[in-house]
């Protein structure tokens, strides 16, 4: 809803703080506390249903013969004894004379036979002989098998007569046949005894059934299918599953009815699987319809309708449209109705999404009692009989997709929901299946898709995938980034969101009119835009140990020289659930530079991706386009003129960066027209990123088996400054839970972006090698200039770092060295980390004489850096003073540091300090019913400060009748006048949890528009359909803790105006979603963007009074 402005004038409560925007630090997890990978917020949704139905036809029975590829878990048998238990070897012979020595070659026969075995590490084959027992291998092109060849060839070798000395000295493969045409796909490796003739030793496979090796010639359709089945159902969490298998003729039979998997009945499942057997026809379009019947269990009303032939409703029984042939009952035998739902329900909840996926090694055959409603339901026979395919299979996959099978739930203000089925088909075992007219129709209408699997590795990733999308939730946890700070002509907004479906992100240009109301069609989408680039055109960059920058290609990284880093974690395969080398570190450059063509689902191949751009969850976009610091006459006696630095890039191309978890930093053009505009420019890979650890690295982003990790996760901060005698736009970005490291980027000019520039553009990167105190890079970078004349970055050491410490690293620009304060706070045992800081120049001269920065242990630090003598020397001088301690509740957002104007006659520094308690970072703080608080706290030179020195405030609320009727209930806060002469500040408690409910946090910085303090809380939530949780929208008057006495903020009654009706009220509820940091225009306009992936806005009055907005450090220099 839109709101007028009814503003007055009213004089201003001066912010020092810095950076307009900041970053939500959720999504991972702080010292002490195991990191999270994921959002948070994602596991707060109602469990997906996801019924399987299993083929179990008599085709099942048949044999699979695996693929060349090696299998890592597998377990292989020695290889085949040769043809002859001798052979001949050579060997030279010292023969001397008198005056000199040489060595002649003889032959010799040996009794023994050579030894064969394969090694586990990569699936290569070792051989040893009694005249040389090391083990030793020779390459893969003549391996027992080929692990690189994609054809499904098996390699059959044999000995020419009983020579084997050239091959073993030699590892020439000229005395061995090659076996070429294998029918089929073939086992693993086998030897022969002549050039194809003979018997064939095959390797051995693990039945996971029971728990026993059987040949791999043995292993049957129904052998794999239930193996892959066991180990999904192994690991399944957060979802609700059912499992039905075909019923000879008759459609599916429920062997197991929708459930939560837990430990309690995870061994249920397990059992039902291993109970499956194969016999009878594949009756798809029966089964399906059995699915369809049971999903309509629980509701009462019974009545379903669809559009008919004719464009009109069809109203009918559930029942008869899912008539199933067979008695219900007879084919759920001893089957539980739905549980975990009051009313047995199979769907229970209106944002409850349901899912079928079907395995099946055929096209459906006996497979035609279906009724009426669905015989032909796609018309695909009525309006084209030559494309009619013959089943109905598609024709139920279609009306599972479309009809509502619950249309009685309905969102909370009755808004219909659709509850359908959408279906994952998979075509196992047989070559084409899926592009057969009837799966590519089922495909096609289902909602899903036809997957292929041919073996067991890749029916395993198939599940996964398919998985992976069953869990898909559209969110966001970054704020709003505008390109401008007030509402004018070609105003924007910057928005992002990610898709856990496929862990794909988008960023989002979309115009704000002049009333401020934002555009829903977006002026471009960068992921759109990067997906129709060519991927050697993109301009990526990366940090090489010893070099500095270079190009991210695999040139530039020189794979030929491995420096243990980039190099080694590119060489690694996962795909298999072990790390093995594989020597195919450029095709995952490749594949990281945006290369698709090796993309797809066999175990050879890399993980298909939704998009080049990576999800974007915490990373806040950040808007760089001419300089704005108002430095022009700032007293920097060693630097030239910023003003001619100003005038000169006054002109840039605008850019936009922000961090993805595909591995890079990117910068977009701003632009929002031209051909040009949201294209990008530049990304940038953080060599701290490489790691040869199984799942983590930047192999991981290439397997198939990739579960979300956090690569760049952290908001960018830009800031211009005087390093290598010239002024600079210079870009620091951290990780947050990516990992632990800052880099610093050269941004100046855009237009010189390019790999060749990359060793002037790149200028360091700061990683835990270079301090063992910095952590996991939680803590937004600041930039300012120090009072030994070095600009610098200024960061708290984040969380879980090597010695537990919490502290604050100085780490100049120029990459002369760095300073750390260290609070001597932590330890390995017990580990604290600090959050991000403010920065402050008390004295107006343009360099940092205070920092302040939270801890997680509640503390709040004032650092003194006024004088080099302050904090080169470290903590020794005394320059690290704790303000204030709120016990138990761990500081995770960056203060907002303002001059006390309410009490002008406080001592020195008389600043006041505001920030939020809570924390958002671990699994177990989803549950935490502890509240945080938020607090303002005066710095005038006294410390250790606690709650008992400032006045209590508290939280109350007050129905606002509506303009349109109802009312809402808004919040409002109580507390006795503050007198400064006795008390140091205010705070306010916020509310505890309730199961489901955590309790409520702050984890962002606020912000200070005139004299109002706006700051977000967050209240997570086990609660399903809530997009993780929801919060509210606060804002109190900086200087007493209440609501304004002079005005209102927002429009509390939605009757348009903002006038004395809607005063004494301080907090309104987002309902929908987490809020995130808001973003501000004018000083008239505030912006929310929500967990939910939706963006709140409002109009706002702050009063009047000198400038709009706070005012950052930069802005505090005097011009």
């Amino acid at each position: 809803m839109k709101w007028n402005n009814n503003i007055k004038l009213q004089s201003t409560l001066r912010s020092l703080s810095s950076a307009f925007l900041l970053t939500l630090a959720t999504s991972a997890s702080a010292a002490p506390g195991d990191l999270s990978d994921v959002p948070l917020y994602t596991r707060g949704s109602a469990e997906p249903n996801i019924m399987f139905v299993l083929d179990s036809s008599g085709s099942m029975n048949e044999t699979v013969w695996p693929p060349s590829e090696y299998d890592a878990t597998a377990t292989y048998g020695s290889c085949a004894t040769p043809i002859s238990s001798t052979y001949t070897y050579t060997y030279d012979e010292r023969v001397c004379n008198r005056r000199t020595c040489w060595y002649e070659e003889r032959e010799a026969e040996a009794t023994n036979t050579i030894s064969f075995r394969v090694r586990t590490s990569d699936g290569r084959v070792e051989f040893n002989t009694t005249e040389d027992d090391t083990w030793r291998t020779w390459n893969s092109s003549n391996s027992c098998f080929d692990p690189n060849d994609g054809g499904y060839r098996a390699w059959v070798y044999a000995a020419s007569g009983n020579n084997y000395s050239d091959y073993y000295q030699t590892g020439s493969s000229s005395n061995y046949y090659r076996k070429d045409s294998v029918s089929g796909k073939e086992l693993n490796w086998f030897f022969s005894q002549s050039n194809g003739a003979g018997g064939f030793e095959s390797a051995t496979f693990v039945d996971s059934e029971n728990n026993v090796a059987r040949s791999k010639v043995d292993v049957r359709r129904t052998d794999i299918m239930k193996t892959a089945a066991l180990d999904l159902v192994a690991d399944l969490e957060d979802v609700r599953i059912g499992l039905m298998q075909f019923d000879g003729n008759d459609g599916a039979r429920a062997l197991r009815g929708l459930d939560g998997v837990d430990e309690d009945n995870r061994a249920d499942y397990l059992n039902v699987i291993k109970g499956i057997t194969a016999d009878g026809n594949t009756p798809l379009a029966e089964s399906f319809t059995g699915v369809g019947r049971y999903f309509i269990t629980g509701y009462e009303d019974n009545n379903l309708s669809y559009v008919g032939s004719d464009g009109g409703t069809v109203s009918a029984a559930g029942e008869d449209i899912f008539d199933f042939q067979p008695d219900w009952d007879d084919v759920t035998p001893n089957v539980p109705r739905p549980t975990n739902s009051t009313d047995g329900a199979a769907i229970q909840y209106y944002c409850q999404k349901s899912f079928m996926v079907a395995l099946t090694d055929g096209q459906p055959t006996q497979d035609d009692s279906i009724s009426d409603h669905l015989k032909d339901y796609d018309y695909s026979c009525a309006s084209n009989p030559g494309g009619c395919t013959g089943s109905e299979m598609d024709d139920v996959i279609k009306a599972l997709y479309d009809i509502d099978l619950r249309p009685d739930l309905k969102e909370p203000d009755g808004t219909p929901v659709k509850h359908n089925i959408i279906s994952y088909i998979i075509g196992f075992a047989e070559d084409g299946l899926s592009d057969t007219d009837v799966m590519k129709n089922a495909g096609a209408l289902g909602g899903g898709g036809v997957y292929d699997a041919s073996n067991a590795a890749e029916l395993k990733v198939t599940f996964n995938q398919i998985i992976s999308k069953v869990h898909a939730i559209v969110g966001s946890s970054s704020s709003v980034a505008f390109n401008s700070t007030s509402l004018e002509a070609d105003s924007a907004i910057y928005a992002a969101k990610f898709d856990s479906g496929d862990w794909s992100g988008e960023l989002s240009a979309l115009a704000i009119d002049s009333a401020g109301n934002i555009s829903t069609t977006a002026s471009w989408e960068a992921g759109t835009i990067l997906d129709q680039s060519a991927p050697s055109s993109r301009t990526l960059l990366t940090y090489k140990s010893g070099t500095g920058g270079v190009a991210f290609t695999a040139t530039g990284l020189d794979f030929t020289g491995a420096d243990g880093s980039a190099e080694l974690d590119l060489n690694i395969n996962t795909s298999t659930g072990v790390s093995v080398a594989d020597n195919r570190a450029s095709e995952r450059v490749d594949y990281l530079r945006g290369d698709r063509t090796k993309e797809g689902n066999g175990s050879d191949e890399f993980r298909q991706r939704g998009s080049r751009l990576g999800d974007i969850v915490n990373s806040t976009p950040v808007y760089v386009g001419e300089p704005v610091s108002k430095w022009e006459n700032a007293e920097f006696p060693e630097a030239s003129s910023y003003a001619a630095f100003k005038s000169g890039k006054a002109s840039r191309t605008p850019m936009v960066y922000v961090g993805a978890n595909d591995g890079f930093l990117h910068g977009f053009n701003a632009s929002t027209t031209g051909s040009n505009a949201g294209k990008e420019l530049i990304g940038y890979l953080p060599s701290v990123l490489a790691s040869t650890e199984t799942e983590l690295g930047l192999h991981a982003l290439s397997s198939q088996n990739y579960l979300h990790k956090y690569y760049v996760d952290g908001t960018p901060t830009v800031g211009d400054a005087y390093i290598n005698s010239a002024w600079k736009t210079v870009l620091v970005g951290g990780l947050s839970g990516g990992g632990k490291g800052y880099f610093a980027l050269d941004i100046s000019n855009p237009s010189s972006f390019s790999e060749a520039n990359a060793g002037s553009i790149v200028l360091w990167e700061f990683t835990d090698s270079s301090n063992t105190n910095l952590g996991y890079s939680y803590s937004r970078p600041q930039i300012g200039r120090m009072s030994n004349g070095k600009w610098a970055a200024i960061f708290g050491n984040g969380y879980n770092s090597h010695t537990g410490d919490a502290g604050l690293f100085i780490v100049y620009l120029d990459g002369t060295g760095h300073v750390y304060l260290s609070t001597s706070t932590g330890s390995q045992a017990d580990k604290n980390g600090l959050s991000t800081p403010a920065i402050i120049d008390t004295d107006l001269d343009g360099t940092i004489d205070r920092i302040y920065a939270g801890d997680l242990r509640g503390n709040m630090w004032a650092f003194d850096v006024e004088t080099n003598a302050k904090w080169t020397s470290g903590v020794a001088t005394g320059t690290v003073n704790k303000l204030f301690t709120a016990t138990g509740e761990p500081i995770t957002g960056a203060p907002l540091v303002a001059r006390n104007t309410a009490n002008e006659n406080g001592a020195s520094p008389n600043l006041l300090v505001t920030f939020g308690s809570g924390q958002y970072l671990t699994d177990a703080d989803t549950a935490n019913t502890a509240a945080g608080g938020f607090y303002a706290v005066s710095d005038n030179g006294t410390y250790n400060l606690g709650k008992s020195n400032l006045e209590s405030r508290t939280i109350g609320t007050k129905n606002v009748s509506q303009s349109s009727g109802g009312v809402i209930s808004h919040r409002t806060l109580s507390g006795a006048e503050l007198n400064w002469s006795n008390k140091s500040g205010w705070y306010i408690s916020l509310v505890a949890g309730i199961s489901p409910d955590g309790g409520e946090r702050v984890t962002t910085r606020p912000d200070l528009l005139r004299n109002v303090l706006f700051f977000n809380t967050l209240i997570p939530t086990g609660q399903v359909c809530s997009a993780g949780g929801y919060g509210w929208l606060m804002s109190v008057d900086v200087r007493t803790g209440l609501a304004p006495s002079e005005y209102a903020v927002y429009d509390a009654n939605n009757d348009g105006v903002i006038d004395s009706a809607d005063m004494g009220v301080v907090g309104e509820m987002v309902n929908e979603g987490i809020p995130n940091k808001p973003g501000f225009l004018g000083g008239k306009r505030q912006y929310t963007s929500t967990s939910a992936g939706t963006i709140n806005d409002r109009d706002i009055n702050v009063g009047g009074g000198d400038r709009e907005g706070r005012l950052s450090w930069e802005e505090m220099i005097p011009n």
